[in-house]
């Protein structure tokens, strides 16, 4: 995940041309491609043209372990699964990765403006997401501990004095693994959140697994997650309400408990990015500065 700030407005590569070489559009197809906000990694560009209004999302390559992974193989079985839910974006098209051609996802452009206000239908998208029966995609941990450690795994890669601040603060408190695992989309920030003439969307799911539906709401809730999307942390009567739509029992218990163990991780990783932009991007190391503070300040209260 990556805060809008940094969306790239110019295209790394021709897309057009790949575009017309991985048949998506035919060479005499007259079309207008226009970058969009929201990708950092990728590519993400409108096509727009007689008849199609698609977005066309072109992965970078990646490798090695990450919180936030880039999987496009993932994404295009997501949203083939969330087709006519009206909670993703209509599937169109996926081309895998081809020797040095990159995989390619070709999805319906969603009108609207990121979310700003309306918690509760939020809330509402979530549960019916996740109600759906999936299977196939990776698993990751629902348990305090395989959250944690995984934490202490992204600390690695931060300063030395974060990281002390941050463990300092550590939950002692052990919570079983879900008995259900639900689709989720593990980044589920505000400003993957599309609101226009057709409702509300959730876009954006490279990084989709198995887990527990708390690890959603969380990630909405978040106030880390909010500042780096851009957005002030919710207030107590906007939680409340996103709380009461959502209205699942089971995982809003899951949620109070997990609570502790998904902010020192999230806190983990904004400490890990801090570093990691501290020369590149000063304002954007700084944003996750702010982001790491607000996750230590949630997890002194959680005492």
């Amino acid at each position: 995940m990556e805060y809008r700030k940094w969306s790239r407005h110019t295209p790394r590569i021709d897309a057009l041309s790949l575009l017309r070489a991985r048949d998506v559009i035919a060479p005499s197809q007259d079309v207008e491609l226009t970058s969009l906000q929201g990708g950092y990694w990728n590519d993400v560009v409108r096509v727009q043209g007689d008849g199609i209004d698609w977005v066309a999302k072109i992965f970078a390559a990646q490798t090695g372990w990450r919180l936030f992974p880039i999987l496009p193989d993932e994404e295009a079985r997501a949203l083939l699964l969330l087709r006519g839910h009206a909670i993703a974006p209509e599937f169109v098209e996926y081309h895998p990765r081809v020797g040095e051609l990159p995989a390619v996802l070709i999805y319906e452009f969603v009108e609207g403006r990121e979310w700003t206000t309306d918690t509760a239908q939020v809330a509402e998208l979530f549960r019916r997401q996740h109600a759906l029966v999936a299977d196939g995609f990776r698993e990751v941990p629902t348990g305090s501990t395989g959250i944690v450690e995984q934490g202490e795994r992204l600390l690695e890669q931060a300063d030395s004095h974060d990281a002390a601040r941050l463990r300092r603060e550590r939950p002692a408190v052990r919570v079983q693994p879900a008995a259900r695992r639900a689709l989720i989309h593990t980044d589920a920030g505000t400003g993957n959140f599309i609101v226009g003439p057709q409702g509300i969307r959730l876009i954006d799911w490279q990084c989709p697994a198995l887990g527990d539906a708390a690890e959603d709401l969380f990630a909405f809730l978040s106030p880390a997650f909010q500042v780096l999307y851009g957005h002030e942390p919710l207030t107590a009567d906007e939680r409340a309400a996103f709380l009461a739509a959502y209205g699942d029992p089971q995982v809003l218990a899951r949620l109070a408990a997990l609570e502790p163990a998904l902010t020192y991780r999230f806190g983990a990783y904004c400490a890990m990015r801090r570093v990691a932009l501290a020369t590149s991007d000063p304002d954007g190391s700084a944003r996750y500065a702010r982001a790491l503070a607000l996750s230590i300040a949630d997890l002194e209260a959680f005492r």
